[in-house]
């Protein structure tokens, strides 16, 4: 079997449609190049420090982008499958716009990651990221650009291609091309990379007996038969569906924007679920129970949901649970009538009130104590509520959008968290993802936060380093979301105007950043910074930690456990104390939460404190 030309007639070139597809990607050109040198190639430590591998999440990345290994021969039984199920032209149609899609995606990311270069610079990383990315090895034999004029015209010869060896390991020799993915590629980066469409051609090709394969590439408008070229990429069908549609920006949820025009930012599946959720229930008036680790963004998901939802017009309160003294929780939550205790001179109203038609966003309710707890039960359950010191009830309207990062059905099994009151919570929950479950949303957050931090500080910085990018991909992020906030926003503050954030500009944070990441060396071979033992394998984050060097008290409880030491070489009240530094240190100085940490009453672990 051997490929034939299309019968099917083209259509003509739509320059209008092309323009409109094609134009937003403009901003990704820039006029100056001296990032690349002299030769305008990337050099190949650049292009190594553009590839990072997490094996300790299944993944690869290369500028950003997640990437898939697959076997050359695992390709080839795919592409014959696609052609025997489509009929060749349908089969070289789908794979050459697969190709353009990736070197589109490939040209803009490209463009973000090294913005100082110009068009031919940026260009010529074009077919270095494809030889790296193993489709074939690239040979330039003529190059001309010239933006002032908008000439372009590229000459290549292919060697190695791994499409071409598995069409005729399939098929044999025959009268027609058979590179139609890296044709599709190479249509595509140029394009995306332009703003103009660029299709490129193979006028010689080694499955029809030629020693290489020769490729010509220049504006769509210069070909005489472009209409041939246009029905394998069937423009007007596909990209309207892509992500070079004008409609919408793929990288942000589509929701309404919060009143403080925080915005949520990401494209991975775990988030994507979760927004769909939140979608679904945000025009209801069920009670939304949101779970998570610290710094997932509970509160932005709170006040998103708030703003979607009906009562987006009327109050929306927020409380952290976690925050509230014992002896004031009640008065907070439900307010005061003057005179109910000492100092009280006055009435006011608590948060119940104050969100009086409008949401209450309780943050951390797994610190209050079972007593609050049957209190919030029962405003949930009745509608109604009494000030502390009144009498009266007060109706009340509220929906309640709870927030936790802990796990309250073994709260409720440990007796620290009311069953009924979990169930009331419990009718809508949505479990919003760790960062290191949605990496691919790391570059965008990236963007965004360098954005907002550079717009508050007055700041004009290049972006990030290729080293930078693939730490924080490659980085676990206890603290999230929150996490990566404070560190864009201290490169912000440390790198200099017109500097790519580094990892040297995050102080403290920078060897962390690095141990766990692994890139290629210019030679080719994988390597690794200094391996902790929370990125050292793929189990790390649930396997016990070596102990703190600086903990004696633990070093000794360790020795004693392992029947090293026959005499445990500390007090229990020092071990206490070092017990309740490491809770203080995980909550963030929250008491309450620390105190739920190690199974105590917060009146306990303050006396130790006081003790300390």
């Amino acid at each position: 079997m051997t490929p034939t030309t299309a019968g099917k007639p083209g259509r003509p070139v739509d320059e209008d449609f092309f323009k409109q597809v094609l134009g937003r990607h403009k901003r990704l050109i820039v006029d100056r190049a001296h990032q690349f040198g002299s030769s305008g190639l990337p050099s190949a430590e650049q292009l190594a420090q553009s590839v990072a591998f997490a094996p300790q999440d299944g993944s690869i990345w290369l500028c950003g982008q997640r990437m898939m290994l697959l076997q050359g021969s695992a390709f080839g039984a795919i592409r014959r499958e696609l052609i025997e199920a489509l009929g060749l032209d349908k089969a070289r149609g789908l794979l050459t716009r697969i190709g353009w899609q990736a070197g589109a995606r490939d040209a803009a990311q490209v463009s973000e990651q090294w913005p100082e270069g110009d068009h031919a610079s940026l260009y010529s990383a074009g077919p270095r990221l494809h030889m790296l990315e193993g489709m074939v090895n690239v040979e330039v034999v003529r190059f001309e650009i010239d933006s002032n004029i908008g000439h372009f015209y590229s000459e290549f010869l292919w060697h190695n291609s791994l499409e071409v060896d598995e069409h005729i390991a399939a098929y044999g020799l025959g009268g027609e091309p058979a590179c139609w993915m890296e044709i599709g590629y190479a249509s595509g980066y140029a394009s995306s990379l332009l703003g103009r469409l660029v299709v490129f051609r193979e006028h010689q090709c080694r499955a029809m007996g030629h020693g290489a394969c020769r490729i010509v590439g220049k504006p769509a408008e210069q070909w005489e038969d472009i209409d041939v070229d246009l029905a394998y990429l069937d423009p007007g069908d596909f990209l309207s569906r892509s992500a070079y549609h004008s409609g919408g920006d793929p990288r942000v949820a589509d929701l309404e924007v919060p009143a403080d025009g925080k915005q949520m930012v990401g494209i991975s599946a775990s988030f994507v679920a979760a927004s769909q959720l939140l979608q679904r229930v945000a025009p209801t008036q069920a009670t939304v129970l949101l779970t998570g680790e610290s710094g997932v963004g509970k509160e932005l998901f709170a006040r998103t949901l708030h703003q979607a939802s009906k009562r987006q017009h009327t109050p929306l309160v927020a409380l952290n649970c976690a925050t509230l003294p014992e002896n004031l929780v009640e008065a907070e939550l439900f307010g005061v009538e003057r005179g109910a205790y000492t100092g009280a001179e006055r009435s006011r109203p608590g948060r119940f009130e104050r969100a009086h038609g409008g949401t209450l966003f309780l943050d951390e309710i797994a610190t209050l104590s079972l007593h609050a707890q049957s209190k919030i039960l029962r405003a949930l359950q009745e509608g109604e509520i009494e000030r502390v010191g009144g009498s009266a009830p007060i109706q009340v309207d509220v929906r309640v959008i709870a927030a936790t990062n802990l796990d309250l059905r073994r709260e409720v099994e440990a007796g620290r968290f009311r069953e009924d009151l979990f169930y009331r919570l419990n009718v809508f929950p949505i479990h919003l993802p760790p960062l290191r479950e949605r990496r691919e949303d790391i570059p965008l957050l990236m963007s965004y936060f360098l954005r907002t931090f550079s717009q508050r500080h007055g700041r004009q910085l290049a972006g990030f380093s290729t080293r930078l990018v693939n730490a924080l991909l490659t980085y676990r992020f206890p603290g999230n979301i929150r996490e990566l906030q404070n560190l864009v926003e201290r490169g912000v503050i440390a790198a200099s105007d017109g500097e790519a954030m580094d990892v040297v500009h995050l102080a403290e944070a920078g060897a962390p950043l690095m141990e766990g990441a692994i890139g290629l060396t210019a030679e080719g071979r994988l390597a690794r910074g200094k391996q902790t033992t929370q990125a050292a394998s793929p189990q790390a984050a649930d396997e016990p930690q070596a102990v703190d060097s600086g903990a004696p008290e633990l070093a000794s409880l360790e020795a004693f456990f392992a029947g090293q030491e026959r005499v445990l070489g500390t007090s229990l009240e020092a071990l206490e104390r070092r017990l309740v530094q490491l809770a203080l240190e995980r909550s963030g100085g929250n008491v309450t939460a620390a105190a739920q940490m190690l199974g105590m009453s917060r009146a306990q672990v303050s006396y130790r404190l006081k003790g300390s």
